[in-house]
């Protein structure tokens, strides 16, 4: 393991006092056979320490990789099923991998709850034009500032240096796959996943970015690829929410 996280690991970056290790994406034009490597990381810790823990499937430094967000909220369950199916059974084609982050909320995961520990809705957490402290005492608090939380802080690090092609955050329960701007990369998650595109708001004033995950991504990184909201619904069986979805998702990008 040593011997992989050595050949892994580029740049070292300090977030809320975690390190925070993370490949170099390798050029797209390169020639030599690569390895294919398995790891994990530890990118950062929630508000009570937790660690949030990310895991890497397929070629060092692919020049195609896709990132799966299992969890943002707490009380959303079926997602983290998804990611540990593809965690274990993924196998991408040469040139692609999967980095997998299970949940960045693990403290929410613990107690059942949609926000963290300090009870902010991570989702309404990220830096974006639309962030607002509006609803404090509610599960939809944006916290005290944007990005005042250690695990939006952590992922933002990560993402940062992983610059993903593509994202899936997985959440629950509106049946939905988010109607971005990504049509290609959004038709074949609604494909593959049985699931109808649309538009998926979350009251931020007009002509501001929703403080979400995926808008603070492609606004601020977007030229590096695209992310998008799943939606599942309320109950999902256990077959849809590990190999269907699994499976989907790795179609959809085009790592199988």
């Amino acid at each position: 393991m040593r011997r992989i996280l050595a050949a892994l690991a580029a740049t070292l970056v300090v977030v809320a006092g975690a390190a925070v290790v993370v490949p170099t994406r390798a050029a797209a034009t390169t020639t030599t056979a690569a390895a294919y490597v398995e790891s994990s990381l530890v990118i950062g810790t929630s508000a009570r320490g937790r660690p949030i823990r990310a895991y890497y499937r397929g070629e060092e430094g692919a020049p195609h990789v896709l990132l799966v967000l299992g969890q943002m909220h707490g009380d959303e369950k079926a997602g983290r099923a998804t990611a540990r199916w593809i965690r274990e059974h993924a196998h991408p084609r040469p040139g692609t991998g999967v980095w997998v982050v299970p949940t960045i909320n693990p403290d929410g995961d613990a107690r059942g709850t949609r926000t963290n520990a300090r009870g902010v809705d991570l989702n309404r957490n990220w830096p974006t034009s639309g962030w607002s402290g509006a609803h404090r005492g509610t599960r939809y608090w944006g916290g005290p500032r944007p990005a005042s939380e250690p695990e939006t802080k952590a992922m933002i690090a990560f993402l940062s240096q992983v610059k993903p092609d593509l994202i899936a955050s997985i959440h629950q329960p509106l049946r939905a796959i988010g109607r971005g701007g990504h049509g290609r990369w959004e038709k074949r998650l609604a494909r593959f996943l049985h699931l109808p595109r649309r538009h998926l708001g979350v009251g931020n004033p007009s002509g501001t970015d929703s403080p979400t995950l995926t808008a603070w991504y492609d606004t601020t990184l977007g030229e590096h690829g695209a992310a998008t909201t799943i939606e599942y619904g309320a109950r999902t069986s256990h077959r849809y929410r590990t190999k269907v979805a699994g499976r989907g998702i790795l179609r959809a990008a085009r790592l199988h």
